[in-house]
């Protein structure tokens, strides 16, 4: 594997980049707390039509719930709108713009999801069919929504995934963890921790981590997906040599970028969220 060159996603370059890959990307306001207004930005597919309730794929991005990278997942986003999936790149809270803990960036994921259900209609979605997808951080709070026992829910819909694609996933913010010092409130750190909320019944789910994340040791991670498999979930594990924290942005590694797109688009299209995908659709597209 290629070493990995990072660019900063604050340069003109990489700003610019992301400003043209959402192009004609679709706005709406999901939440409204404390004088912030959290906006879920939608892609469509070209041949989408009114009326059609299609998978929805929701992407939360990293940041260590500190900064707020809304257009890290672009190029992933618009290769599932080209395959036939709605596409939401998610704004939620984090503590260099809001002054916040991640316990706010987790009850912002819920929400985000009950809002999709809530309005599949008027949003084109399968209530059945939300697929939640992170990184870092925004991997955390996904499987916070997934796998905690509680979780927002109306009576009608709740707040949990279908499916999970998890990049570098943080699992764990326990006690003698870098994560469980950002919670103000200590006892929902263990609580929440995704490592305390192994359990039956979970949605499927598939992990990607590279051999060399300083943030998540790998061994942690491929600890936590065998504990999820005694408990009879689905939940796979993709292992990446030599990757490090980012290695899936399609800036910092192309093939790690490219195997790992290709491995989750099969991925859902095993579970029935997708169409089986043509032959040789994706290396010769991203090389």
């Amino acid at each position: 594997m290629e070493p990995e060159t990072i660019i900063d996603n604050k340069s003109p370059i990489n700003l610019k980049r992301g400003q043209e890959l959402l192009k004609g990307e679709v706005a709406h306001t999901y939440k409204r707390i404390n004088g912030t207004k959290l906006d879920a930005h939608f892609l469509y597919p070209e041949d989408f039509l009114k009326g059609e309730q299609r998978t929805v794929i929701v992407f939360f991005h990293g940041g260590k719930w500190d900064q707020q990278m809304i257009d890290q997942f672009a190029p992933q986003a618009l290769h599932f709108v080209l395959r036939g999936a709605v596409v939401v790149l998610a704004e939620y809270r984090v503590s260099s713009i809001h002054q916040t803990t991640p316990k706010e960036s987790m009850e912002d994921a819920q929400s985000l999801i009950l809002w999709l259900r809530e309005n599949h209609l008027a949003a084109g979605i399968d209530p059945q069919k939300v697929i939640a997808c992170g990184a870092g951080s925004g991997a955390h709070i996904a499987l916070c929504a997934a796998l905690n026992a509680d979780v927002e829910n109306n009576g009608l819909f709740d707040s949990r995934p279908n499916a999970l694609v998890l990049y570098s996933a943080i699992i764990n913010t326990a006690k003698r963890t870098e994560p469980y010092h950002l919670f103000e409130d200590k006892k929902v750190a263990i609580k929440t921790s995704p490592s305390r909320c192994i359990r039956k019944n979970a949605p499927p789910m598939i992990f990607y981590h590279g051999s060399a994340d300083q943030t998540t040791a790998i061994d942690e991670v491929e600890q936590f997906t065998k504990k999820m498999r005694r408990k009879k979930n689905t939940c796979m594990f993709y292992p990446v040599p030599r990757g490090t924290h980012s290695f899936f942005n399609f800036n910092v590694n192309q093939k790690s970028f490219v195997q790992s797109l290709e491995s989750s688009d099969r991925f859902m299209a095993d579970l029935g969220y997708l169409k089986d995908a043509p032959e040789d659709t994706f290396i010769s597209d991203y090389k």
